[in-house]
């Protein structure tokens, strides 16, 4: 089994190390040079992908499109909801991800049930995962696709940028969210998924995706000009 893990810090060391040593084929992507060449010190193997996990290019460079498992397993959980996204988009992997704060949990849990990402928060349990997947018959898909969802004090929401909406054609920087409301990404219909930048312009067609508090949604939907 090919397996791509992002995030090459302490747990993901060590998660590499042990899937090694059980015969699975790992690569992992890790941002930061110092630690990806600790990484391949301690395992005493090439096994790092210096760059941004949450690049759609990095991913695809990195074997993306012929994993049999994509582990999200970063110190930022924005960041391993992004690799969700563009693994949904860009293969049919299944998805782990790795949740730091308890309370994004449920953001990650309130995906579409009957396609679900399995949400974990240690070694432990990733490998019961992968050793389920390994006996299973065959790898389907098991990250969301997305769509408006909610439960308890955060929601995860996508709005898409309408030709008349008053945001289109402006950058982020000039947009003045609601307070309670961070966007995670954008997904351009021609082009990948973008963790955006102040800079980012808004095109007619995106769809934003971004975690909002209980009672934010609809105020990001008016801001946008789009009916909740």
């Amino acid at each position: 089994m090919f397996i791509l893990v992002v995030g090459g810090g302490k747990v993901g060391s060590y998660l590499t190390r042990s899937l090694i040593g059980a015969g699975h084929e790992v690569v992992v992507i890790e941002k930061n040079e110092r630690k990806a060449r600790m990484l391949e010190r301690l395992i005493d193997r090439q096994v790092a992908v210096v760059g941004d996990g949450c690049d759609p290019v990095v991913l695809e460079g990195a074997g993306l499109e012929r994993a049999d498992v994509v582990v999200a397993d970063t110190g930022d959980d924005e960041d391993n909801l992004v690799v969700a996204l563009i693994t949904k988009k860009k293969s049919k992997a299944r998805c782990i991800a790795r949740v730091n704060n308890p309370r994004n949990r449920q953001i990650f849990e309130s995906l579409d049930p009957t396609d679900p990402v399995t949400v974990i928060s240690s070694t432990e349990i990733i490998l019961d995962v992968l050793q389920e997947y390994v006996n299973a018959a065959g790898t389907t898909p098991s990250v969301e696709t997305l769509h408006l969802f909610g439960r308890g004090d955060l929601r995860l929401v996508k709005i898409a940028v309408q030709q008349q909406s008053p945001l289109a054609e402006k950058p982020l920087s000039e947009v003045r969210f609601p307070h309670g409301s961070v966007v995670v990404a954008i997904n351009h219909p021609e082009r990948d998924f973008e963790v955006p930048t102040g800079d980012t312009v808004l095109r007619p067609g995106d769809e934003i995706i971004a975690i909002v508090k209980s009672g934010v949604a609809e105020q990001m939907f008016s801001l946008f000009g789009t009916p909740a």
